[in-house]
């Protein structure tokens, strides 16, 4: 694998549980292979093999001190892919383990940094960040070391201390509806979610409550074949890691978010699976920011049209009023994150804790916050 010019972005170990192989292909010059559309839903859905060029980059994880034969980060994930390939057989087989699910973590968490759209917004930041220190320092030598660190971090993923804690509250979800599960090209979503917003999308599925349920911890969800997902959330945290899901709502809420993590294209096994798109691509295709509000007992989010900030105070203009009818001026605040939704759901871009709400003004949309500290 290490040695092929043409690189899998998505495994092609992972997307052949995706193949329809019902299909009976005639013609011996092609395979069988995953149906295939835009994200946008806006095409027909076609049947493409796992060798089509849709799937892969030339030489996309070789680093510039590779050797051509023996591409680090590539044979390091030919590694992860060996140990999946044997994970899942031995799910499908009937086996599970601990051990299992231990490789699924691992290859869930690679699998979300290893796609381009990730890869490109980490190594960006990291480039900002290089040419402020070569500013500073002069020369090119921060520009030098860090130049390719969003790929080389890949190498360093498999640490027990990182992974652990998204192993423990990990499980898999048994898809019993008709409904198969769909992927894509950026197949990991990656979320911070709390109590209320994982309720919302699996209820009736068991869920753990947990102290200060309105806090957020990370959310992990993979389809690993149209009928089996992995899923990490403290709200499944407990000794049950198996959950069978009857509920035609669960999975297709599962596949509209599916649909909203794509980067440009969404697989199916199964050809013309959804013939619309979900009601979050339409209504927040023009939103560029949203802002979380932690008060001592709610979480809001909040759309943002624009925010600045400004040495204590942190501004806001949003379209929110129902949200704002939550807040009052002088109200205690723990923390106010901005993000910006071309980067991250996860990072924020500006984040502010221990602040009031100094003004609200509902005709505008606008609130400020102050903090103690200096932004």
């Amino acid at each position: 694998m290490a040695k092929k010019r043409d690189q899998h972005i998505v495994p092609r170990c992972y997307l052949k549980h995706f193949v329809d192989s019902s299909s009976a292909v005639n013609n011996k010059k092609y395979e069988a292979g995953v149906y295939v559309n835009t994200s946008a839903l806006d095409r027909a859905w076609k049947m493409k093999g796992l060798s089509n060029n849709i799937f892969t980059k030339t030489r996309f994880y070789n680093l510039k001190s590779d050797d051509p034969d023996k591409p680090l980060v590539e044979e390091h994930l030919a590694k992860i892919e060996s140990f999946y390939s044997k994970g899942i057989t031995k799910l499908l087989n009937g086996e599970f383990s601990n051990e299992i699910l231990s490789i699924f973590t691992l290859f869930v968490v690679t699998q979300f940094l290893r796609t381009e759209k990730v890869l490109k917004a980490h190594q960006k930041s990291w480039d900002s960040v290089a040419l402020y220190a070569d500013m500073f320092e002069g020369g090119n030598r921060n520009r030098n070391i860090y130049g390719e660190i969003s790929k080389q971090q890949i190498l360093h993923l498999a640490k027990s201390d990182a992974l652990n804690p998204i192993n423990r509250k990990s499980g898999i979800i048994f898809n019993c509806t008709k409904i198969p599960f769909l992927t894509s090209d950026k197949p990991v979503i990656k979320e911070l979610f709390n109590q209320e917003d994982i309720s919302r999308i699996f209820h009736p599925l068991p869920q753990t409550k947990y102290i200060d349920d309105h806090l957020e911890s990370l959310f992990y969800f993979m389809p690993l074949t149209p009928w089996l997902a992995y899923v990490s959330h403290s709200s499944f945290e407990g000794e049950m890691k198996g959950f069978e899901c009857s509920h035609a709502s669960v999975i297709s809420q599962l596949n509209d978010m599916m649909l909203c993590n794509a980067s440009e294209y969404i697989y199916s096994f199964m050809d013309n699976p959804v013939t619309s798109l979900p009601t979050k691509i339409k209504q927040d295709g023009n939103l560029n920011f949203f802002a979380k509000i932690f008060t001592e007992s709610r979480r809001l989010i909040l759309a943002v049209r624009s925010h600045h900030s400004d040495k204590s105070l942190l501004t806001l203009i949003s379209e929110n009023v129902c949200v704002c009818d939550e807040l009052f001026e002088g109200q205690k605040v723990l923390s106010v994150e901005v993000f910006d939704t071309n980067f991250s759901n996860v990072i924020g871009v500006v984040r502010i804790k221990d602040c009031v709400v100094k003004a609200i003004d509902k005709l505008s949309g606008k609130i400020v916050f102050e903090t103690k500290h200096a932004l």
